[in-house]
């Protein structure tokens, strides 16, 4: 599968794929007391979600990029934020094997590369809405989960890349004043490596997956994922 992506020649490189809990467990283990959010069945699953700060999205060519989720998101090689909900099997408490659901995704892709006659600002919203059960599926064992298959759809990006400067418009990179625009486009899935987890379900890692290739250059996107928060919802 390969994603969209600017080809910047030697100094013009940009990339587009168009992207604290702790150890207790973020938001607990019980639902809130004095909600009811029970059905007929008696079924229940648990909604985790995990901020992704410390993601990093990698630009490998004839000069190298390398963006990470982290604040302030606005500077030019950081990006953010992020989030990502998983789906998990109640038992007393998200059973830590099994099926586990994506749920929702979402990762705002907002960075500058380039040089001063060409500085390529890519600022795109990538997002996979939320969905019941899920928009992947995989089985968690041993802490680690493994997707089958190993993507996730629909993924959905919306936003622009856009140049400024004398040499826009070579290279592969948007000509000034005309960006290369996404509107909801979730033409393509988001790929996906499995997710090893460590202290219980807290908290996750996933090795870089590759979001395009070509002869000049491959980008790849790697997770790091920390709980902030669950949450006990109907099956």
């Amino acid at each position: 599968m390969t994603f969209r992506c600017l080809l910047l020649a030697t100094f013009i490189l940009s990339g587009c794929n168009g992207g604290g809990g702790n150890g207790d467990g973020g938001g607990g283990d019980d639902a809130d007391p004095g909600t009811d959010i029970g059905d007929d069945s008696g079924g229940y699953a648990w909604l985790v979600t995990y901020d992704l700060t410390g993601s990093t999205y990698l630009i490998d060519a004839l000069m190298d990029f390398t963006i990470t989720v982290q604040e302030p998101y606005d500077d030019n090689l950081n990006m953010g934020p992020g989030t990502l909900t998983l789906r998990f099997q109640d038992d007393n408490g998200p059973l830590e094997s099994g099926t586990v659901h994506l749920y929702e995704y979402s990762l705002r892709q907002n960075f500058v590369t380039g040089i001063t006659a060409a500085e390529v600002t890519t600022d795109i919203q990538t997002s996979i809405a939320a969905a019941t059960p899920g928009s992947a599926q995989g089985t968690l064992d041993s802490g680690t989960l493994t997707w089958d298959p190993a993507e996730a759809a629909p993924y959905c990006r919306d936003g622009q890349v856009s140049c400024t400067g004398s040499l826009c418009g070579t290279s592969g990179s948007p000509p000034e004043g005309t960006p290369l625009v996404f509107d909801n486009d979730c033409t393509e899935p988001l790929p996906l490596n499995p997710f090893v987890f460590t202290n219980g379900i807290s908290d996750f890692t996933m090795e870089a997956v590759i979001m395009s290739q070509d002869s000049n250059q491959t980008t790849s996107l790697s997770f790091t994922g920390t709980e902030t928060d669950r949450q006990k919802v109907p099956d």
